[in-house]
């Protein structure tokens, strides 16, 4: 018997993300908007937007920050089963600086609307990855 072997096809002009770990999981609110280089565009705009502004010692950090809030968006927006979903989201929310991320998610808004995108799209968009990082905010508890 043949074995049947899963093909993922790249988006129309995205190159095929088959060497992403969590290339399977694009698919759901990620794929409506046009996968994770759409994400990855959005918060390398938002950096160099915020970057003409600051001093390098203020910046310092943007790079690790840039690509931890981009996989941060990704995998909110993907449609990945729990529990990977949430460990993972754990995971990728360890070191983001609240601030930022705010400020990208309104950013993330605002672009998204410039972009044509619904109002009701951008707030549902915005409201999943703002609910999945404050719930992975929550401290943890220790039973006793």
């Amino acid at each position: 018997m043949s074995k049947v072997v899963p093909v993922l096809a790249s988006l129309p002009g995205h190159p095929n993300t088959t060497t992403e770990p969590a290339a399977v999981a694009e698919h759901g609110l990620l794929a409506q908007m046009g996968g994770r280089q759409f994400v990855n565009d959005i918060v390398s705009d938002f950096y160099r937007a915020i970057g003409k502004y600051l001093t390098d010692d203020d910046s310092a950090d943007h790079d690790k920050q840039q690509s931890r809030q981009a996989q941060f968006l990704s995998h909110a927006l993907s449609g990945q089963p729990e529990p990977v979903y949430t460990a993972r989201a754990n995971f990728l929310a360890r070191g983001l600086n609240p601030m930022l991320f705010e400020a990208l998610l309104e950013y993330f808004e605002a672009r998204l609307l410039e972009m044509g995108f619904s109002a009701a799209t951008c707030d549902r968009l915005v409201r999943t990855a703002s609910k999945l990082y404050d719930n992975c905010q929550e401290p943890l508890s220790i039973a006793c």
